[in-house]
């Protein structure tokens, strides 16, 4: 009997209370009470713990594996794709509570269309194709690379670090773009800048002058502040300018 519990991952109590309620009898007794258990016995007990891990009460166990036509083969398959279907329910739920996890702790990789939300399909490609002709293929795959990679928290934080740099510009215009003020800000962009890709001077220049020739750049500045597309590529351009 210990033998046998210990194999089936069950505790002897167990073993004596089928025994006491005819679900599981031994194949024999010693003399001194002890329960002996051969393979026939074994195969049963599979069946019954089967039945438990599908839900299967004790009672309606016992009364299943009375029925005279019940067969232990016939068993063991239903069992078998029984047992696929809760894996496959276990796999499912392991990914969902994975996927939520990463998501807590801030892991959950974006996809690309996320890193361009707002914008249409048509849109998303035109940038792309615009970055790929400017600055070359590995350049748009460093960037996106490093946006999938950081997940949604990181870049709603860097989002709105961005927003209050421009907001920063934009409120010390009156000092004028080569103010020290101002100069500070920009280098604070271009710092910012590298969160997303390693950007060398002539794209920082690049990128500054789109600021203001682009009419969907310039229109997203134009909402801080009318002036802002021209301030910042006169700011920027200076910044490049000094920094040679």
């Amino acid at each position: 009997m210990k033998k046998l519990a210990s194999l089936a991952g069950v505790s002897v109590r167990a073993l004596h209370y089928y025994d006491e309620i005819g679900l599981l009898r031994p194949d024999s007794r010693s003399e001194k009470g002890y329960r002996y258990y051969g393979e026939a016995a074994a195969v049963r007990l599979q069946q019954i713990l089967f039945f438990r891990e599908l839900g299967f009460s004790l009672d309606d166990i016992k009364r299943i594996m009375a029925q005279p036509d019940f067969d232990t083969l016939e068993a063991l398959e239903s069992h078998r794709k029984l047992l696929l279907k809760k894996a496959e329910r276990t796999q499912r739920l392991l990914e969902t509570v994975d996927r939520t996890l990463k998501k807590l702790k801030g892991e959950t990789k974006m996809k690309i269309n996320e890193y361009y939300e707002g914008f249409s399909d048509e849109q998303i490609e035109r940038y792309r194709r615009e970055v790929r002709e400017r600055w070359g293929e590995r350049m748009l795959e460093e960037s996106e690379s490093r946006v999938m990679g950081m997940g949604k928290d990181k870049f709603a934080a860097l989002q709105a670090e961005g927003g209050l740099i421009f907001k920063a510009v934009s409120d010390n215009m009156a000092k004028g773009a080569e103010s020290p003020e101002v100069q500070e800000l920009i280098q604070r962009w271009r710092d910012w800048l590298e969160n997303f890709a390693p950007y060398s001077d002539e794209a920082v220049l690049g990128l500054g002058q789109e600021y203001s020739r682009n009419p969907e750049f310039a229109a997203f500045y134009r909402k801080i502040h009318p002036e802002l597309p021209g301030f910042l590529t006169r700011a920027i351009e200076y910044y490049c300018r000094k920094s040679k």
